[in-house]
């Protein structure tokens, strides 16, 4: 049986470890005398005490540092396993971050993001914390909590669940990171989204796919074949395996003798103009590896006011490990930027509102749905075929002047700029919450 009810604990100096527990609880939940309190990963022998309070207030009277620095908890879950004797609260989740100064956090890129978290978790029922990379590494105890209207690094219990938002893939091929994931794994805690997607990874997963196929753009690894990409499409992208938030992008254009590249991140001078093709690609290998890059054609998608444009859908699993949407928005690309990406200087738009631009309200609806089942369908499947596990990923989607929807990318570590309204919990905050709960509630101990 599962019941919220709030918690607070007090520090003293003794080896015992009391729980009070107000009489009402007691009578409908299975408590005895002696029992294990778990906090999410985390554990304590306790010796349950009834009181005569009428409320569901829960106290810890403890010397374990650990657990008496707990913060305030109203409400939290609690359920009683009446077969191992253990009360467990949660769930407990963490949000793996880079590590960052408690000065610079109102700074902090994620700032909106993890505050929405906390107050979301707390009204709900949940704890949520920060975890910086040093204690995961380290497997210290170490964390940054909401306590007492600031954040501030404290002890805290190890989580039910790890969000990982580390974004270095660099620390993420390290053995230290490895060896972190497995020591989580064998505490049975859940770390969701453990590594970034390559983009090759995600196109080896999805192109042999029937339903798929024939939304991706023709991609072939290295730009070894960038010569007669271009000769058949005279409009091809370059993109770094490895980029994100549009960054080692090229676009490269063949216009009768001359070879245009627009770029954003390995020079000042956009475009650059090559009269010859083995000038073009001498440059190219200046800057580049063949083997960190894919080239792919280039879809005339839709603009607005030539700017380019496309669709970032949000999909989450759910409580009950199913995947569903749970944001879409439109991106118009910064005046001089040849992708719509919102950290290059980008803006969202609602959908349905730039389709109709283009299209019949039907029409629009049309398209709008196919775009919805195309990203369900490519998320399933590479959750499926990916390696680690993953339960949030930004799919790129854009439409060409037919209204066909394209998949552009998979992205696992999906910006949180990308939102409409910034006076409401964004839907992505609730879906965490919501899948964290539902592995919490049917986790076994």
């Amino acid at each position: 049986m599962k019941i919220k009810c709030s918690f607070s604990s007090n520090k003293h100096h003794h080896d015992h470890h009391f729980l009070t527990v107000p009489k009402k609880l007691m009578s409908r939940l299975p408590f005895q005398r002696e029992m294990t309190l778990k906090c999410g990963n985390s554990h304590l022998d306790v010796t349950c005490v009834e009181s005569t309070s009428d409320t569901q207030h829960i106290i810890l009277d403890t010397g374990d540092s650990l657990f008496s620095s707990i913060p305030n908890l109203d409400p939290i879950w609690i359920s009683i396993d009446s077969r191992h004797n253990m009360i467990r609260m949660g769930p407990v989740v963490a949000l793996l971050i880079n590590p960052f100064s408690l000065r610079t956090l109102p700074s902090h890129s994620l700032k909106e993001y993890f505050t929405e978290c906390q107050s979301w978790f707390q009204q709900k029922g949940g704890l949520f914390y920060l975890l910086p990379l040093p204690s995961f590494l380290g497997d210290l105890k170490e964390g940054v909590a909401y306590h007492d209207g600031d954040w501030k690094s404290t002890l805290l219990p190890a989580p039910d669940i790890i969000y990982n938002r580390c974004h270095s893939r660099k620390t993420e091929r390290n053995s230290s990171y490895k060896d972190a994931l497995i020591r989580s794994e064998d505490r049975q805690i859940h770390v969701f989204n453990s590594g970034f997607l390559g983009k090759d990874e995600v196109y080896q997963s999805l192109k042999d796919s029937p339903a798929l196929a024939q939304y991706l753009p023709n991609t072939v690894q290295g730009f070894d074949s960038l010569e007669e990409m271009l000769d058949v499409y005279e409009d091809v992208f370059l993109k770094g395996i490895n980029g994100s938030k549009g960054r080692y992008i090229m676009r490269i254009q063949k216009k009768d003798n001359e070879y245009i590249m627009y770029q954003n991140s390995f020079s000042s001078k956009s475009p650059l103009s090559f009269s010859t093709y083995s000038s073009l690609f001498k440059q190219i290998r200046a800057w580049c590896k063949s083997s960190s890059y894919l080239t792919q054609e280039t879809i005339p998608f839709l603009s607005v006011e030539g700017q380019p444009l496309d669709f970032r859908f949000l999909c989450h699993l759910n409580g009950k490990r199913s995947w569903e949407i749970v944001s879409a928005v439109a991106r118009v690309a910064a005046k001089e930027q040849f992708v719509a990406n919102i950290d290059q200087g980008g803006r969202i738009e609602k959908p349905l509102s730039i389709l109709n631009t283009y299209f019949p309200p039907q029409k629009s609806a049309e398209i709008f749905l196919e775009m919805r089942e195309l990203c369900m369908h490519a998320a399933e499947l590479l959750s499926e075929t990916a390696d680690g596990h993953f339960a949030e990923l930004g799919l790129d989607v854009g439409i060409d002047h037919s209204g066909k929807p394209w998949l552009i990318e998979i992205n696992s570590k999906p910006s949180k700029r990308t939102y409409l309204d910034n006076d409401r919990i964004r839907p992505s905050v609730k879906a965490l919450f919501e899948y964290s709960s539902g592995i919490w509630m049917n986790k076994e101990d």
